[in-house]
């Protein structure tokens, strides 16, 4: 039988290997599960760090099979088990970390301290979709992390989600730049800011290689038809890799959209760090936290 997403899974299939990836405080059933689907797809080497007793008792309790799988015993403490993993991180023991059952703010915390994996770039997110109407992976950045972000931190967003392209073969990818209307609007500053990003992609192309235009509205960045009716004359419209979002809210109101309306799935990765990290939601299936796992490693 053919897999419902055949390039997402074949993201997973070659990026199986041994890598340590850290599941942070796992105290409930969907961290439990892709753990073990992790581990029987033989992505990486699940760790879970969080406390060893509370793991046990629900692992038995729910009756998933977690023996063999190491665990990094911590206080009940979901902020302290962030900060052992993070300490665990720093020091090369894991290649990346995945957010189990505690709150993001509680995971990172100890992550963007000063002591933590802040880099150099800004700390972005992005999601890679698969669609069925759609001819390849598209990412979409920011839809997470950076809520109101200015041209400076889009640049970084930019910079962060080209480079993980890059690393899983997608080069010299395409860019559209999204926003309300394809009109440059001095009343509307996500235009203004797609304007002087491509202004200076072309002028000192902060990413060499990258075709980077916009503003688009969603429609002629995904549509070369509806390009052309407009008059748009774009090498991007029809074929982005990625899509950058004018804002949070536009960016997750977006995904949202691609998962329960349009029938997608996604993986996804926090970038900027000096390891990737999987921010799971509840409402995440567990092939979406495999992918996401496999998008991981390959950025590790």
């Amino acid at each position: 039988m053919a897999p419902r997403y055949p390039l997402l899974q074949k993201l997973i299939n070659e990026s199986k290997g041994s890598k340590r990836l850290g599941i942070v405080f796992p105290l409930s059933e969907p961290a439990l599960e892709t753990a073990v689907q992790i581990r029987e797809q033989a992505l990486c080497a699940p760790v879970f760090i969080g406390p060893k007793d509370q793991i046990t008792l629900l692992a038995k309790k729910l009756s998933i099979d977690i023996h063999g799988i190491e665990i990094v015993d911590t206080p009940n403490n979901p902020v302290e088990a962030a900060q052992v993993a993070v300490t665990l991180s720093k020091s090369g023991a894991l290649a990346a970390l995945m957010k189990g059952s505690l709150h993001t703010e509680d995971l990172m915390g100890p992550v963007v301290s000063k002591e933590g994996l802040r880099t150099t770039r800004r700390t972005s997110h992005l999601f890679l979709f698969e669609l069925g109407n759609y001819h390849k992976l598209i990412g979409i950045s920011d839809c997470v992390v950076n809520i109101a972000p200015t041209v400076e931190h889009k640049k970084h967003i930019l910079l962060n989600s080209l480079d993980a392209l890059a690393k899983i073969g997608i080069n010299k990818a395409k860019v559209a730049i999204i926003a309300a209307t394809e009109v440059v609007n001095p009343s509307m500053q996500t235009t203004v800011d797609a304007k002087t990003l491509v202004d200076l992609q072309r002028d000192e192309p902060f990413f060499p290689g990258a075709l980077i235009e916009g503003p688009f509205g969603f429609d002629n960045a995904i549509s070369a038809a509806s390009a052309k009716t407009k008059g748009i004359d774009s090498m991007v419209s029809g074929d982005p890799d990625l899509l950058l979002a004018p804002d949070l809210q536009a960016g997750n109101i977006l995904y949202k959209s691609l998962i329960y309306m349009a029938g997608a799935e996604c993986a996804g990765a926090i970038l900027g760090t000096s390891v990737p990290i999987i921010l799971t939601s509840r409402s995440d299936s567990v092939f979406s936290r495999v992918a996401s796992t496999a998008l991981a490693l390959r950025l590790a």
